[in-house]
């Protein structure tokens, strides 16, 4: 019992004793330095007085001048609501939210940490290659930034106001930038059609429908004639190049080019305000392609530039009065192609099943016909599509041709295909004539006529489709029936 009450007499002692050493500890008085380390702790936390003590209303202007650009920020109206625009550019489509934000922005910044007067500004990006931002105010005062690096280890720049050095976290990185920063790079987008349908019960949904194009057009340096191509219902894909040789469209890089119409993006916007001087600069003056087109009851104009040694090329669409550079790779479906690109291989497709009567001439005077007769395939028909079967083929001299000879030299036929569309001189009487004369009283007409080096001009309808090889066209008059 006695050792017991020792114990608890001791370690009421002990506790005593440090109770008295921390209550001293902390009461004993702050030398020089530690006064010094108070206040460099101070100067490191984030509670600062912000670098401007203005509010948006105050402001007359703001001035940017950096290493790319100098412009002016101005304050303007819009439904009661203060805002800031680029003046000079208050009918342009830019975003004006955007600089609206950057200013207030701005107007709040506080120094994360104070450096003082520096010697050397440049080690900082402070220097002559320094952005500036100067904010003049309605009563006549003004206030001067100058942003610099950025400063390591931070997520802040470097900031220079009124002689004193910062670091400023949140420094709007557009006042580094040019004006043109602020602009849209979304040229167009073109809405997509949608068909409707109603059930049985009343309801309605929606569903994206085929894009429908109702013209293009491609001019330009790259082009050494116009490519139109226009939808027709003539041809199997619904598309025909119209100029400068007749044939049909709607292969797959057609298909990748209707695709790519659908948006356009650029990579920003260089210049504003459309001249000839400009477009003299940008190499617009004469574009390196040109297109026009309608899709979808979307008129649409663009031209570009060559590209650059980098894949750029300069552009500008319909009358927006921009001037943008635009990766190649975004216009290379349209800037880059070819007519060859665009036209089906082939001189002319016709269904055999929709064929009444061919006509194949030799040299203007071996003449072989061939009269069909279908009927109507009642199983394979449907609401929307009627399948026929081919019931007899016969001659101009009543002779009966069977279906397993004629359906071969008919494939061949069909598929004579373009090599080149290098323009040939021709005349006199066509190698080959065939002319196709339909069950709905339409007809179509190839003609090939002979050029030097084994080779045959093909013209559908009367105009230049481009040149096919002499083995083609052997292989075609070796299955005559």
């Amino acid at each position: 019992m006695k050792k017991t009450v020792r114990n608890i007499v001791v370690l009421l002692i002990v506790l005593l004793v440090l109770g008295g050493a921390v209550f001293f500890l902390m009461n004993l008085p702050t030398d020089e330095g530690g006064e010094e380390s108070s206040q460099s702790s101070s100067s490191d936390s984030a509670e600062r007085t912000a670098l401007f003590d203005r509010e948006d209303a105050d402001i007359e202007s703001v001035e940017v001048k950096n290493g790319e650009d100098e412009y002016t920020i101005i304050p303007t109206q819009k439904d009661s609501q203060l805002g800031f625009t680029l003046r000079g550019y208050e009918d342009y489509d830019f975003n004006t939210s955007q600089v609206s934000a950057n200013v207030r922005t701005m107007l709040g910044l506080s120094p994360s940490k104070e450096l003082g007067s520096q010697e050397s500004l440049d080690a900082f990006g402070l220097g002559s290659a320094g952005a500036k931002v100067t904010v003049n105010y309605k009563d006549g005062g003004s206030d001067q930034l100058v942003l610099g690096d950025a400063a390591p280890e931070t997520t802040g720049k470097y900031v220079l106001k009124d002689g004193e050095v910062y670091i400023v976290l949140g420094v709007p990185d557009a006042f580094y930038s040019n004006k043109f920063s602020y602009f849209e790079t979304s040229v167009y987008v073109i809405p997509s059609l949608v068909d409707v349908t109603v059930d049985d019960e009343g309801e309605s949904s929606e569903t994206e429908a085929e894009d429908k194009l109702e013209s293009l057009t491609l001019s330009g340096a790259h082009f050494p004639e116009t490519i139109s191509i226009k939808p027709s219902s003539k041809y199997l894909s619904g598309y025909g190049i119209a100029e400068p040789i007749t044939a049909e469209s709607g292969n797959t890089k057609f298909t990748d080019l209707l695709t790519s119409l659908k948006t356009l993006t650029a990579s920003s916007v260089v210049d504003a305000g459309i001249t000839e001087e400009k477009l003299e600069q940008y190499g617009l003056s004469e574009p390196d392609a040109k297109l026009s087109f309608s899709l979808n009851g979307s008129e649409h104009e663009v031209a570009v530039s060559a590209k650059d040694s980098s894949g750029m090329r300069y552009m500008i669409a319909d009358e927006n009065n921009l001037v943008y550079k635009v990766a190649n790779g975004t216009v290379a479906n349209w800037a880059d192609i070819s007519l060859m690109d665009l036209r089906m291989s082939y001189v002319w497709i016709a269904n055999i099943k929709d064929v009444k009567k061919l006509t194949v001439t030799l040299n203007g005077s071996e003449v072989h016909s061939f009269d069909i007769t279908r009927e109507k395939n009642e199983e394979k028909s449907t609401d929307t599509s009627t399948e026929y079967d081919i019931t007899k083929i016969t001659d101009a001299g009543g002779n009966t041709i069977d279906y397993e000879v004629y359906q071969p030299f008919y494939q061949k036929l069909i598929g004579m295909a373009v090599f080149t569309l290098d323009k040939v001189s021709y005349g006199g009487t066509p190698a080959m004539e065939i002319k196709y004369e339909y069950f709905n009283g339409g007809s179509d007409t190839v003609e090939y006529y002979e050029v030097s080096g084994n080779r045959y001009a093909a013209l559908l309808n009367g105009s230049f489709n481009g040149q096919v090889r002499g083995t083609d066209f052997d292989s075609v008059v070796d299955l005559l029936p």
